[in-house]
């Protein structure tokens, strides 16, 4: 029977009346209505809401699946991730694989019966080793898969997931090549001979990232105007479960970007070279072989990683004084985006031109 008190007062010339009531969970909440002219009249109003919440609370402490007691945190895991699929985007996914990686202890556990601190005891294993971006994802993840056992298996479950997650210890800032070490990166004999090459040396020229630079085909160039038409990616078909063509990231993701005539030579060297790809693609390569056998050569010779050269070409443009909207425009960021990532590149402008006025005078 439902734990419940009215009362009543008055407010804006009429009568409010006020349902005090305990939850499933025993705390008090309220529900109110005004502009009644008696107590009387919110005869029917307090009955309506009465039954309403009765209704809701024996929906809300209804078990949904009886199997609730017995699936364990990893049946969950791979449940969870195959309803995902249905509606995610094949990154959101793989970030989600990734997080439960990290609670793997809790495998074999019963999802009924984890506490807080068998939460804890996962978390403090990772949380010395990544970043407090990452941290969040992870526990986002966890807190979408414990909400979707509510809604599937058992209503009354609760867990607190209100954990502490340290800031970072050193603010990291991506690495960028000079000039100089990039030409020299792109000249290594080493690198040549990769068959991944041309990733590297497009996304040195281009600013494109790594999804962007695999959807290229070879009519999204330009020849006679000397730009790159960015209008697609290459990425895992959420449906198909197979590499496709996609949509870029977000709508600034989608530009025209300038390029050199050299860039146009270099390409149609390359394009001599190699058979052509059944989808004309320029770069018939899958994300997970840049990312993974690519990047360990890049970072081999010069130490950094595709991204890193994306990262690279945005510095030089803004180092050689092109301003913050043009760059933005340019690599598919909003301006906001491009100058809190790249503020360290005018402050380092400022000391040399201070270094320079000092040499003048």
């Amino acid at each position: 029977m439902l734990d419940y008190n009215t009362t009543y007062r008055k407010k804006d010339k009429g009568i409010q009346c006020i349902i005090s009531y305990k939850d499933s969970k025993g705390k008090w909440k309220q529900k109110s209505k005004q502009g009644f002219n008696t107590q009387k009249d919110a005869k029917t109003y307090i009955e309506s809401t009465i039954k309403e919440i009765e209704r809701s609370l024996i929906n809300e402490n209804k078990i949904v699946n009886a199997d609730y007691d017995s699936i364990t945190f990893k049946v969950l895991c791979d449940e969870f991730i195959e309803h995902e699929k249905l509606y995610r985007e094949y990154n959101t996914i793989r970030n989600h694989k990734i997080a439960f990686v990290s609670f793997s202890d809790l495998d074999n556990k019963k999802v009924a019966s984890l506490k807080k601190i068998d939460i804890r005891k996962c978390f403090d294993k990772i949380v010395s080793n990544l970043k407090q971006a990452t941290l969040k994802k992870y526990l986002q993840s966890i807190k979408l898969l414990f909400n979707y056992y509510v809604d599937n298996y058992d209503n009354n479950f609760s867990i607190d997931l209100n954990l502490e997650i340290p800031k970072d210890k050193i603010p990291t800032i991506k690495r960028a090549l000079s000039k100089s070490e990039l030409d020299n990166l792109l000249n290594s004999k080493r690198l040549i001979k990769s068959k991944y090459y041309i990733t590297a040396y497009i996304a040195a020229n281009t600013g494109l990232r790594c999804g962007e630079i695999l959807g290229l085909t070879w009519n999204d160039i330009d020849e006679i105007n000397l730009t790159i038409n960015v209008n697609k990616q290459w990425k895992i078909n959420k449906k198909s479960d197979r590499y496709d063509f996609g949509e870029l990231k977000n709508k600034k993701a989608y530009r025209i970007v300038p390029i050199p005539p050299s860039f146009i030579k270099k390409l149609k060297e390359y394009k001599n070279n190699v058979p052509i790809d059944i989808n004309n693609r320029i770069a018939p390569f899958n994300n997970l072989q840049i990312t993974s056998s690519f990047n360990t050569t890049l970072r081999s010779i010069a130490n950094i990683t595709i991204h890193e050269l994306r990262h690279t070409y945005i510095t030089l443009l803004i180092a050689n004084g092109l301003d913050f909207k043009t760059v933005a425009k340019i690599s598919g960021h909003d301006v906001k985006q491009t100058l809190n990532t790249y503020s360290h590149v005018t402050d380092d402008m400022m000391k040399n031109a201070s270094n320079t006025i000092s040499k003048i005078f």
